[in-house]
C-alpha cells in the first residue's frame, strides 16, 4: 500500500533548498564510560524495527501531479545512518560546537531514509555524545519517529520482540505512482484544489522567494539578511531553580522567564556588536496545545515581540506575559509541568514539532526576525545503555528567513539553550548565549 506524505510533510521538502535545510538536531551528552560502538549499533538496530519510517525513503510522483510517497528502502544500510566520530585529541567543548554547526549544515540525502545519528567520542571529563538528526517531513508526535528518543533505556521493548527478517515492499514504478496519483487526484476535490494552486502559484512563489532574499537586508534590527549554507552553534546553561524562583517572584509563567532571558541575550548581542538596541524583536514562539487526542502532536506558533529595549529582566517577563495571555490559543496551552511528565525523552520531539510549526507559519508571515522554541523535558534521569544523560541541547535550523534561531530544553535541574546562526551573517551567536547566562546570573 502506497502511503502519501501529508500536505504539511510535503511542504518541508519543497521549502528545503541549498541554503536552508529542513532538519532538526539534538545533542545529547552522556557521562562515561562510553560503551563500545558495537553496543550502540546493536541498540539502534533493535530499535529501528519498531518504526517503519526509519527504513523508508521519499519517492516523487512523476510530473509532481501528487504529493510524494513513502516507500521501503531496499538498500537500507544502518552503517550509513549511524556514524562514529571524535573530537581532536585534547579538544574542548568548542570543538563539539564546531562539529554541530558542520553537521547541521549538511542536507540529508533524499535518496535514503531522512535521518542520521552520530556518536561522538573524546569529550572532556570522559563524556561522550550522541547527535540525532531527522528531517521535518518524518517527525511527528504520534509515531515517535525521533531517533534519539527511541534509543534511550526508558523506551520499553515489546515483550516478544519482532524478528528482524525485514522484507521490504517492492518499490513502485513511475507508472504505478502516476496511476495512483491520477486516481487520488480525481477522487479527492481537496487534492484538485491543491494541484491547481501549485500550478498557478509556483512561478510567483519563486519570484517572491527571490524578492524576499533581496529585502532581507533591510530589516531594521539586521536579523534578516541573505543567508549562506553554513551554520554556527553555541549553547548556554541556566539553573532551573533560578528560573522557577523568578517565575514565582514575577508572577509569570516559566516560558515567560525563558523568553525574557532570550530577550536579554539579544540585547547583550546588540550591545556587543555596537548595534543600536531596538525596542523589540519579532519572534515566532511555538505553543503546545491540548486536544481531545494527543496534545503532543498539536502545536501552533504565536508571534511575540521580545522586549529587548527593556534593561530590566522582570519588566521583560511581565511584558511577555501580557502578550501570551492575550493570544487566542492561550487557554488551550499545555502547562510545562504536564509536558515534563511525559514518559521518556519527549523533548526532542516537542522541539521538532515546534520547529515544524514555526517553519509553516513563517513561510507565509512576513517580518519575523527570529524563532524561539522552548520544550520542557523530564526531571528524572534518562539513560542510554545504562549511562546517564548529562545534558540535552536543541539545535534549531534557521527557518522563516531569519539568521538566528534559539531552542531551549529543560532536563532535571537545568535549562539548556542552543543558539543557531548563519556562519557568515551571524558571527555573534556566542555573545547571545553568554548574554543569556549573564542575565540568569542576576536571578541569583
Amino acid at each position: 500500500m502506497i502511503e502519501r506524505l501529508t500536505a504539511d510533510d510535503a511542504k518541508f521538502l519543497h521549502l528545503e533548498d541549498e541554503i536552508c535545510a529542513m532538519h532538526m538536531m539534538t545533542v545529547a551528552v552522556f557521562d562515561g564510560p562510553e560503551p563500545p560502538f558495537e553496543q550502540v549499533q546493536e541498540r539502534v538496530a533493535a530499535r529501528v524495527v519498531l518504526v517503519p519510517r526509519l527504513r523508508q525513503r521519499v519517492m516523487e510522483v512523476p510530473l509532481r501531479i501528487e504529493r510524494p510517497v513513502w516507500v521501503d528502502d531496499p538498500e537500507f544500510n544502518l552503517d550509513y545512518h549511524l556514524r562514529h566520530t571524535g573530537l581532536p585529541r585534547g579538544g574542548d567543548l568548542s570543538s563539539l560546537n564546531t562539529l554541530v554547526g558542520r553537521i547541521l549544515s549538511q542536507r540529508l540525502d533524499r535518496g535514503k531514509p531522512l535521518w542520521e545519528m552520530w556518536v561522538v567520542s573524546g569529550l572532556p571529563k570522559g563524556q561522550w555524545a550522541v547527535m540525532s538528526k531527522a528531517h521535518h517531513s518524518m517527525i511527528d508526535g504520534v509515531s515517535g519517529t525521533d531517533p534519539l528518543a527511541l534509543m534511550v533505556d526508558q523506551v520499553k521493548m515489546p515483550r516478544h520482540r519482532p524478528a528482524d527478517r525485514w522484507a521490504p515492499d517492492p518499490v513502485p514504478t513511475g507508472n504505478e505512482l502516476l496511476g495512483t496519483g491520477l486516481t487520488d487526484l480525481m477522487l479527492d476535490p481537496a487534492e484538485q484544489v491543491r494541484m491547481a494552486k501549485r500550478v498557478l502559484t509556483r512561478p510567483w512563489k519563486e519570484m517572491a522567494k527571490a524578492a524576499s532574499s533581496l529585502l532581507a537586508t533591510q530589516s531594521s534590527t539586521g536579523l534578516r539578511r541573505a543567508l549562506g549554507p553554513h551554520r554556527r552553534w553555541y549553547p548556554a546553561v541556566v539553573e532551573a531553580g533560578s528560573i522557577r524562583q523568578a517565575r514565582t517572584e514575577y508572577e509569570v509563567s516559566t516560558n515567560d522567564v525563558v523568553l525574557a532571558l532570550v530577550s536579554s541575550g539579544f540585547r547583550s548581542m546588540f550591545e556587543h556588536s555596537n548595534t543600536p538596541v531596538p525596542e523589540s524583536v519579532r519572534s515566532l514562539v511555538p505553543l503546545a496545545l491540548a486536544s481531545a487526542d494527543a496534545f503532543i502532536n498539536e502545536v501552533t506558533a504565536l508571534e511575540a515581540h521580545l522586549p529587548v529595549g527593556e534593561a530590566n529582566l522582570q519588566s521583560m517577563a511581565t511584558k511577555l506575559a501580557e502578550q501570551t495571555a492575550s493570544h487566542p490559543d492561550h487557554a488551550r496551552a499545555v502547562a510545562g509541568d504536564a509536558l515534563m511528565n511525559l514518559r521518556g525523552l519527549a523533548s526532542p520531539t516537542l522541539c521538532a514539532l515546534g520547529a515544524r510549526a514555526a517553519t509553516l507559519v513563517g513561510s507565509y508571515k512576513d517580518g519575523i526576525e527570529t524563532v524561539t522554541i522552548n520544550a520542557p523535558g523530564p526531571r528524572e534521569t534518562i539513560t542510554m545503555l545504562d549511562q546517564p544523560l548529562s545534558s540535552v541541547i536543541p539545535v534549531i535550523p534557521l527557518v522563516a528567513g531569519v539568521r538566528i534561531s534559539v531552542g531551549v530544553m529543560s532536563y532535571r535541574d537545568q535549562f539548556y539553550f542552543g543558539v543557531t546562526g548563519d556562519r557568515d551573517a551571524a558571527p555573534e551567536v556566542e555573545f547571545l548565549a553568554k548574554g543569556i547566562e549573564a542575565a540568569a546570573a542576576q536571578l541569583g
